[in-house]
C-alpha cells in the first residue's frame, strides 16, 4: 500500500487546527443536506500503523447561498462554524454509527481482497 501525508482541518473557528498523519483514503462521500444549505464530507483512512481514522466535516454550501434564484434571507451566521468529527479506532466497525453497517462491510471486503489499490503496469 502507498501511504501519504494526510492533513485534515479540525478547527471549528477561524484559527487553523490540523491533524497530520501517514495514511491512505479508503472511503470518501459528500452529501447535501435535505434543504441544500449544508454539505457533509465523510472520509475513512487507514494509517501506516493499521489504525482507522474517521473524519467528517459539515460546512455551509456556498453554492446554495450564491444562487440568486434561491433567495433566502434566513442565513444564520452560526452556520459558518464547521461541525467536525475526528475519531481513531483499531477497527472499522467502530465507525458503523457514522456510515452504517452496509458501507463498513463493503470497505472491509474490498480491503480484505486487496481491491483498494490496484497497481497497473501500463
Amino acid at each position: 500500500m502507498k501511504y501519504e501525508e494526510i492533513k485534515v482541518n479540525i478547527s471549528n473557528d477561524s484559527i487553523s487546527d490540523y491533524k497530520i498523519f501517514e495514511g491512505m483514503k479508503l472511503y470518501s462521500e459528500i452529501t447535501k443536506s435535505k434543504d441544500g444549505k449544508k454539505l457533509t464530507n465523510k472520509r475513512v483512512f487507514v494509517t501506516r500503523k493499521h489504525n482507522y481514522v474517521y473524519y467528517e466535516r459539515t460546512d455551509v454550501n456556498w453554492n446554495y447561498w450564491s444562487d440568486k434564484s434561491k433567495y433566502d434571507s434566513g442565513f444564520d451566521s452560526n452556520d459558518i462554524k464547521h461541525n467536525i468529527v475526528f475519531e481513531v479506532s483499531t477497527e472499522l466497525k467502530g465507525f458503523t454509527k457514522y456510515l452504517g453497517e452496509e458501507i463498513i462491510k463493503k470497505i472491509m471486503l474490498k480491503e480484505e481482497n486487496g481491491e483498494i489499490v490496484e497497481v497497473l503496469d501500463i
